[in-house]
């Protein structure tokens, strides 16, 4: 049954638990003229889950006019074409990541392909992300830093850029209740009943402390991450410091490294902080990802520098 976490504002249960052991939520708000569901889940949580949930609030998917897609990660958009088929709801998102929200090949090949050397999807893995993404739809709304969603309720767009390039928040003005999707993530997140955790993922060192410091820096009362609990101002405060905290750690680790090392491999990072800074199955997309935006981060300051071998 859906939970009331503000007034107007209804937190939804998914099946993203079962199928891909983690927490998931999405949340549909009362904006007057709009129903705005905020995120799609994968391709099975709108028949699955989102359509009984809705159905608890005496609603259902064809009652949506508006999805919000904070960004173009498969559990954040994978619903978005059974959701056209039912409803006749517009889709909005950053414009920073329509190309891939519209295009799986473009995602697949940018985000989990841009470092073969250091990962490579299996044949299986694709299938399965392919699955959770379905058909892509179009974009109807391009969402810009500072914009507001359609409606009477004073919904706000804040473009933070760190998990993923184009990564918003939305802050509900009406009741101070801050959105912040995947982007503020602490030290990762366990799965369920496992001893792994899920890392951090952010692909600018950069772009996500900038972001999460803007985060500080609102008026909030309540924070609200799409994989874990609703939580205070006071609590939130405190998991945006911690998730600065852990940037800093994985600096300091590549900086160890390379000195101890004399050079360094974004496969050989990723490892080192998927072993060495919690259980976190060593190499994977979080690692890799985070491990190319460090060495980046540390060759725009000058503290090293990249090359390039052939081979033959």
């Amino acid at each position: 049954m859906p939970s009331e976490i503000a007034p107007g504002i209804h937190q939804l249960a998914t099946d993203y638990p079962h199928v891909c052991g983690l927490p998931l939520w999405l949340h549909v708000i009362d904006a007057g003229s709009e129903l705005v569901l905020l995120d799609a889940g994968i391709a099975s949580t709108p028949e699955s889950t989102t359509a009984p949930e809705l159905a608890g609030l005496g609603l259902g998917l064809s009652d949506l006019t508006l999805v919000v897609n904070s960004h173009a990660h498969p559990d954040h958009m994978g619903g978005n074409a059974v959701l056209r088929k039912h409803s006749g709801a517009r889709f909005a998102a950053p414009a920073l990541e329509a190309g891939w929200l519209e295009d799986n090949e473009r995602l697949l090949t940018e985000l989990w392909g841009s470092d073969p050397d250091a990962l490579d999807l299996s044949e299986a893995e694709r299938t399965e992300l392919l699955e959770m993404l379905d058909d892509r739809v179009r974009i109807d709304l391009l969402l810009r830093d500072g914009d507001r969603l359609p409606g009477e309720r004073p919904l706000q767009v804040i473009t933070t850029s760190g998990h993923s390039p184009g990564h918003i928040a939305v802050l509900d003005e009406t009741s101070r209740t801050l959105f912040t999707f995947d982007d503020v993530q602490g030290r990762g997140r366990p799965y369920l009943d496992s001893s792994v955790w899920l890392a951090p993922l952010y692909t600018d060192v950069t772009r996500y402390t900038s972001g999460l410091t803007r985060l500080l820096e609102l008026d909030f009362d309540a924070l609200v991450p799409s994989h874990g609990d609703a939580m205070d101002a006071t609590a939130g405060r405190k998991l945006i410091e911690e998730s600065l905290e852990w940037v800093a750690g994985v600096d300091e680790l590549t900086a160890r490294l390379l000195r101890s090392t004399g050079s360094l491999t974004v496969r050989n990072l990723a490892d080192a902080i998927g072993t060495e800074l919690g259980a976190y199955g060593g190499i994977n997309l979080q690692t890799v990802r985070m491990a190319r935006a460090h060495l980046e981060h540390l060759a725009r300051r000058g503290a090293a520098e990249t090359r390039w071998h052939h081979r033959g």
